[in-house]
């Protein structure tokens, strides 16, 4: 659903000793630097500059998009004047080095750090130099935390800005922590440590660069004291604390206070904020505030601004609603029971069956069996028969595994899922084991089966499906919530009003205690269980869930008003390749994506143009990509070959008959906008034929003739077939 043509291209970053410090937008000599003061603020608040200039060459025109005040000047503002309206004060000495050091670009991958990325490291690299001692980012889920802390720790130890140059990676999980392990793989086996008891007591631990634990590993005694303990206080210069909204501000604070003299770093796609009311937190309620002990973020990236980015992708909703969940179930021992009680206070197989029968048809009426699904279950056992009934339901005993922490091969399951391509198995039926930290991009389907009280928790889950892959040209996922987990929908993206928590919550409830062998959960069986209610939505970047229905007529009335409620404009619009842009572009601004409504109302080949008209005009019949190719070969051959061909030079019009019956296969998989770049034609089935794009316009009559040619082609291809 996202479209190239949102990017921005700035004229001038400036920095200064590495660190960047104003936008420049160059006006032409003629014209006034006010003209550019608009656009420079607007790129400045894109890259999360404080400053920007727009200059004639002549005038230059600083403003402060933070006050909004604004200074002319006749030569351009020095660094320093605008440092000193910073109110800096920094060590150049130990902190320009990792300002100005290159980043780790891997021989294999060349993965390179987004603009984003670039933005959050170098506000980190400012507010460490400016003294700050702890710092907070808040970063979507699917956005690289992860990556983006290994470059800029790859910065600060290249440009000895650490001491000791030691660095503590705290996770709270063994799979993230192994996962972090992994993505430090630059550094040698030597350079990284992963600490626990076995680690401490053969004396392995304090030889390397960067260390690895989990707060439970730390929190073992260890020869009458705690892990950590086992290290000094200022052995650490930085210590990241990975998913810090969680468990390290509960049980394990004491291992940040043991090491509170080092710079420590706070990561985040969803902040813990509780509600003070009318009394001030306790100290123990701010350990678990997140902003109470990190301070507010320093760089916010949120998920709707990854969505319009292009770094990550929205998503369609399918609430499916079974009867029992509608109207309740009166079980065995005569109690009422409702969605929050299933699998946890009784067993409901009926109940899996049938959703699993349901989510089995569902997806292939979308032709989504074959692409990545994660199942969200209540706990291990309901995991158990989920996987089951899918194996059952596929007939392959590879197709769907049950990934948690029950299963001793976890660890294998979760790789062989994570990796992208036709691997197995293809349906991951968890608990909360794949929440965090998990990269999988290519998953396209997220599924609830488990009831959720906590958006935090509903976020993160919501998040395995985020994630851009262009291996299998992934623009949307869809997420099938058979659980009302989708009620925690919220339109505030960057992660606060939703995640409110009282205070009074900040005790945890003691467990009862354990009495033997645990007590059987009751089990209803016998019950008839069907899909009693489905709503669909479309949910938008700006955090918006939408019924479709209430979406298609939105998406109706701007058609009909755009194309003067005629078909006839509409296609006259989407042959022009300009109009065709300028179209998309008002439809993208108005959050009307044809991608939407060509998976609920199952038109995988379709024209996008002719999606437009079946919302518009409520067309009764919709034609395919191959209807209008093969109308247009079968009914206006005549014409194709009499305007294409050349009287008198046979070999010219093999040439062309051919390469257009190529044109059109390919415009029957990719479309027209394809027809339209040069690129297309260096394809194998043009190239394999043709030679070269030059080779080709030679002997088709030249490039100026092959495009005109398109452009009659494109008007006999879009024609009324709607009828």
């Amino acid at each position: 659903m996202y479209d190239e043509t949102q990017s921005i291209i700035a004229d001038y970053v400036l920095r200064y000793r590495g660190v960047p410090l104003v936008i420049l937008e160059a006006k032409a000599e003629g014209e006034s630097a006010a003209d550019g003061m608009q656009q420079a603020s607007r790129y400045a608040l894109r890259l999360a500059i404080r400053f920007s200039l727009a200059s004639n060459g002549t005038d230059w025109i600083l403003t402060d998009n933070e006050t909004g005040q604004y200074e002319t000047f006749i030569t351009p503002p020095t660094p320093e004047a605008i440092l000193s309206r910073l109110g800096a004060s920094l060590d150049w000495d130990r902190w320009e080095g990792a300002f100005t050091a290159g980043y780790y670009v891997d021989q294999v991958t060349h993965k390179a750090v987004r603009p984003y990325q670039d933005i959050a490291i170098n506000k980190t690299l400012w507010q460490f130099a400016q003294g700050k001692d702890r710092v907070l980012l808040l970063m979507a889920t699917g956005t690289g935390k992860t990556f983006t802390v290994f470059q800029l720790i790859w910065k600060l130890l290249n440009a000895k800005a650490l001491k000791r140059e030691h660095v503590l990676f705290l996770t709270d999980r063994n799979s993230l922590k192994d996962q972090a392990y992994r993505a430090f793989s630059a550094y040698t086996a030597s350079e990284r440590v992963q600490v626990d008891k076995e680690t401490v007591a053969q004396g392995q631990h304090l030889v390397g660069k960067v260390f690895f634990a989990n707060y439970q590993s730390l929190d073992e005694e260890l020869d009458g004291k705690k892990v950590y303990e086992h290290y000094d206080p200022d052995f650490f210069d930085l210590v990241v604390v990975d998913e810090c909204h969680r468990s390290g501000f509960g049980d394990w604070f004491g291992v940040l206070e043991h090491f509170g003299s080092a710079l420590q770093l706070g990561l985040t796609a969803t902040p813990r904020e509780l509600e003070e009311g009318n009394r001030e937190l306790t100290v123990e309620e701010k350990r678990r505030d997140t902003q109470h002990y990190f301070g507010e973020p320093v760089f916010i990236y949120s998920l709707r601004q990854a969505i319009e980015d292009g770094y990550l992708v929205p998503y369609l909703l399918e609430e499916r609603i079974t009867n029992v969940d509608e109207d309740g179930f009166t079980g065995p021992d005569g109690k009422r029971y409702t969605t929050a009680h299933f699998e946890r206070e009784i067993r409901m197989p009926d109940r899996t069956k049938a959703i699993a029968e349901d989510l089995w048809e569902v997806l292939g009426k979308h032709d989504l069996r074959d692409e990545k699904t994660i199942v969200f279950c209540v706990d291990d056992t309901h995991a158990a028969f989920m996987a089951q009934e899918l194996r059952r339901l596929s007939g392959d005993s590879d197709f769907a595994a049950r990934i948690t922490r029950a299963e001793r091969n976890s660890h294998q399951l979760e790789r062989n899922f994570a990796v992208v391509g036709p691997s197995n198995p293809r349906i991951a039926v968890t608990v909360d084991l794949l929440t965090t930290g998990f990269d999988a991009p290519d998953v396209k389907n997220v599924v609830f089966m488990r009831p959720l009280r906590s958006a935090i928790l509903y976020k993160q889950m919501k998040g395995r499906g985020t994630r851009l892959c262009e291996d299998i040209n992934k623009r949307y996922f869809t997420i099938f919530d058979y659980s009302g987990a989708s009620a925690l929908e919220d339109a505030e993206f960057d992660g606060h009003p939703a995640n409110k928590q009282k205070a009074y919550k900040a005790a945890r409830p003691t467990r009862p205690p354990r009495t033997g062998e645990a007590v059987p959960k009751l089990v209803g069986e016998g019950v008839s269980v069907i899909i009693s209610a489905t709503n669909r939505y479309v949910c938008l970047a700006d955090g918006r869930k939408v019924p479709f229905e209430e979406y298609s007529e939105k998406s109706r009335e701007f058609i009909l008003d755009v194309t003067h409620k005629g078909l006839d404009e509409l296609l006259r619009i989407w042959i022009d390749k300009k109009s065709r842009l300028e179209l998309r572009e008002e439809l993208r601004d108005r959050d009307i994506y044809p991608s939407a409504f060509r998976h609920y109302l199952e038109l995988p080949d379709t024209d996008d143009v002719d999606i437009l008209a079946k919302i518009g005009f409520q067309m009764p019949r919709v034609p395919t990509r191959n209807d209008r190719a093969n109308r247009l070969w079968d009914q206006d051959q005549v014409w194709l070959l009499d305007q294409l061909g050349e009287k008198g030079v046979p070999e010219k019009a093999r040439i062309k008959s051919r390469f257009w019956l190529t044109a059109l296969d390919h415009y029957r998989l990719f479309g027209v906008d394809d027809l339209e770049q040069a690129r297309t034609y260096s394809a194998p089935q043009f190239s394999e034929q043709f030679g070269s794009f030059q080779s080709l316009t030679n002997r088709y009559g030249g490039a100026a003739l092959l495009k005109a040619d398109l452009e009659l082609v494109k008007q006999h291809l879009y024609v009324p077939m709607g009828a």
